[in-house]
Order: structure tokens, then sequence, then C-alpha cells
């Protein structure tokens, strides 16, 4: 067992490329049952063997997320677990991790949330108090300084950085609302997202401020469009989903062409799936 551990070491250090190109794919075509050993045969490799190795584990690690990830659209129902789909999702984007960390402060959040919401009498109080903790101390908000990068479409990185646009942002309102106990549906305006609760509407990309019928409607009519009910219906995890992988779609269709056909086939996935 060393001395085969050995040479696969020195294969990974070949100088021809045609080899050390060999050796990756065989070593990736393993699948994920191979990483275990993978991992193990890092911490024997030198520098150069470890650069090749830590390459085949994020190509084998990729290849599992999007497996992973094109199996959930396939199969999601309309009010599926959108939570676990924005995990995925962002798992296809940085392989091998658990997002323990933004998990561990949405349930932060949400805690210290419910403890506050035992004041609030009316759906009005419940959503002040969720706008002031999510808006005013934690400081989520729309990023509209950098508006289309990538990173403002996946629930990690916002959560990390607090900034994001409005289906994100939306989420986490959602998702830490669920953790209170507070029932929080996202709106699907065309052109921008928002918050229900009840018969009121907030926007989290602008701090959480409420939103009234006649700025949706204003908003409607400058896309030439008259608002109407359905516009104010809440919209149910596939749509959230939907939304969030068109958005990754039109930013990446010309700037990365191989990751939009990919979240291409997620979408058509997605949209068979209902």
């Amino acid at each position: 067992m060393i001395a085969q551990k050995d040479a696969l070491l020195r294969l990974l250090r070949d100088d021809d490329d045609a080899t050390l190109g060999l050796v990756k794919t065989q070593l990736a075509q393993a699948g994920i049952d191979a990483l275990p050993e993978l991992r193990a045969l890092l911490k024997a490799a030198d520098p150069r063997a470890a650069r090749q190795l830590r390459e085949v584990i994020a190509e084998v690690e990729t290849r599992e997320a999007d497996a992973l990830f094109a199996q959930l659209c396939g199969s999601f129902p309309e009010q599926g677990d959108v939570e676990d789909a924005a995990w995925r999702l962002a798992a296809t984007f940085s392989p091998g991790e658990d997002f323990g960390p933004q998990r561990t402060l949405l349930d932060a959040w949400g805690a210290e949330v419910r403890k506050r919401l035992r004041k609030a009498t009316t759906d009005c109080d419940r959503i002040e108090t969720l706008v002031e903790f999510l808006g005013d101390e934690v400081r989520l908000r729309g990023n509209e300084d950098d508006y289309y990068n990538l990173n403002n479409s996946l629930l990690p990185e916002v959560i990390d950085t607090r900034v994001g646009i409005p289906i994100t942002l939306s989420l986490i309102y959602i998702l830490v609302g669920r953790r209170a106990g507070m029932e929080l549906s996202g709106v699907g305006l065309p052109g921008h997202f928002i918050v229900r609760h009840g018969d009121s509407f907030f926007d989290p990309f602008h701090g959480g401020r409420r939103v009234g019928l006649e700025e949706c409607r204003t908003l409607l009519e400058q896309q030439n469009l008259v608002l109407a009910a359905h516009h104010l219906q809440p919209v149910g995890s596939r749509q959230i989903l939907l939304r969030m992988l068109s958005n990754i779609y039109a930013l990446s269709e010309e700037s990365d062409p191989p990751l939009a056909a990919k979240v291409s086939s997620w979408i058509a996935g997605l949209r068979r799936a209902g």
C-alpha cells in the first residue's frame, strides 16, 4: 500500500503533461467514494503533488454537487425546501463546503427575532421588529454598488457580506422569520422581489422599508404593465428557486457560457418538475 501511494505521488509530480493528465483523469473517475483516500494521500504529498490532488478533489466535489443539485431541480415540488435548495446551489460554486457558520448565524438571527417578537402584538409590530433587527442592526441591504456580482445570488455569500439582490435578501428575511415563528411570503413583482406579511409588504433590498400599492403600481407602469391582484400573491418555493437561477443565468450568459449552459439545464429540469 505504501509503495502504491509513493508511486502515485511520483506520477503526480511528473513533468509530462500527458501522463499527469491521464493520472488525474483516472483519479477523478473514481468519483466521490475515492475522496477519503485522496484526502489521506494529500497529507503525505509534497506541494507539487498536493496541488494536483486538490484539483482532482475539487473536480470530484464539483461533479457531485452539480449532480445532486440537478437531481433536486428535476424533482423539486412547488412548496419544496427552498432553504435546502439554496445551500445546495451554493455548494455547486463552493464544493465541499457545508456552510456551517452561515447556518448557525441564520439560527442565531431567528432566535433573536423570536425573543423580540414577544412584545409585538400586530402584524405591523412584527414587521417593525424584524426590519429593525435585520435591516438596522444586522445591516442587510441591497448591493447597489456591485449589483451584478454573482455572489449577490448565493445565500452564504449574502449572509457573510450582508449585501445582495432582492431575491436573496428576501429569502433571508423569510428564513429568519420562519425560525422566529413568523409567516412571511415572497412576492415576485416583475423587475423586483419583496416580502409580504399579512396584508403588508416590505422591501429587504431597501433596508426593509414598507411598500404600498401605489409604489407597486408605479414600478409596473415603468415596465408598461398594469398592477393586478396576481402580482401581489405569494410565490411558491419553486418560483423562488427559478428566479434565483434565472438571475444567475442572465449574469453568466455572455461572461461565462459554460456556467450559463449548466444553469440552463437546471432551469429546464425545474420547469419539467412543475
